[in-house]
């Protein structure tokens, strides 16, 4: 074994589309208002989850959120707001 590989062992790179399971609660950063379907969305690498309420005023928060359901294979998910964590950026 290369001083290279043991350097990587253990090592491992976050997906760009992670999964969540419905029922897990999360913190996520609310990015936009979606302004075809007036929803809240946040972005978590290229996974996009979208609010089933919430007010515009928690763009640009940081909320605590439960997943209600997600899709594996188009990487979209529903979230219900359960609490604004900061009023500002990670």
């Amino acid at each position: 074994m290369s001083i290279f590989s043991k350097f990587l062992t253990g090592m491992s790179f976050r997906t760009t589309t992670p999964t969540f399971e419905a029922g897990e609660e999360i913190e996520v950063y609310v990015t936009e208002l979606d302004e075809e379907s007036g929803e809240l969305v946040a972005l978590v690498g290229e996974t996009r989850l979208y609010f089933e309420n919430g007010e515009a005023d928690i763009v640009g928060c940081r909320v605590l959120a439960k997943v209600e359901s997600f899709d594996d294979a188009e990487h979209r998910g529903r979230l219900t707001h359960l609490k604004t964590l900061s009023r500002g950026s990670f």
